[in-house]
């Protein structure tokens, strides 16, 4: 089954950091699933935790408070730049920067570094069938879960500025 990501229906748990450039990016992640291409071909949409993490990893932005809906967001692996709709799981060694603008006060965050992981911690929650061919809408606040963002791939509020591992 192919997945990725659509950013803007995602939303951003908490990013941390170990204060050695060690850290990760925790999402309820929208996904995409089908047995053909994500985001064109007939499927299902659903909620996934994905983290992604780099052993070399900054951060630069105004975070402000966590969680936060994710109004768009891009991720680019070295020259590839890709936006909203990001394949996964995935890791790459190249560089790469993961750009996010939330939706409550148009902040950006962008993490970047040298070398990517982009993983599951949870089991993929069915949400919808569909043909996700051209959709760009708000998802229904409708999910009482939180998950991860997804990166690209070839073939009660918490407030933490920044929490450490």
């Amino acid at each position: 089954m192919n997945m990725a990501i659509e950013l803007h229906d995602s939303e951003c748990l908490a990013v941390e950091s170990n204060g050695r450039n060690q850290g990760s990016v925790l999402f309820d992640a929208y996904v995409h699933r089908t047995v053909g291409e994500p985001g064109v071909t007939p499927g299902e949409g659903g909620i996934h935790r994905i983290r992604p993490s780099s052993d070399a990893m900054s951060v630069k932005g105004v975070m402000g408070e966590l969680p936060a809906l994710i109004y768009e967001g891009s991720l680019a692996i070295a020259t590839f730049v890709q936006d909203n709709l990001v394949p996964f799981p995935a890791t790459y060694s190249e560089s790469f920067r993961l750009s996010l603008m939330f939706a409550d006060d148009a902040r950006v965050l962008v993490v970047s570094g040298i070398g990517l992981s982009i993983e599951s911690e949870r089991e993929f929650q069915f949400v919808e069938p569909g043909d996700f061919s051209g959709h760009r809408g708000p998802r229904p606040n409708r999910f009482p879960i939180v998950g991860s963002i997804t990166m690209l791939s070839h073939s009660p509020r918490a407030k933490p500025q920044m929490t450490m591992l």
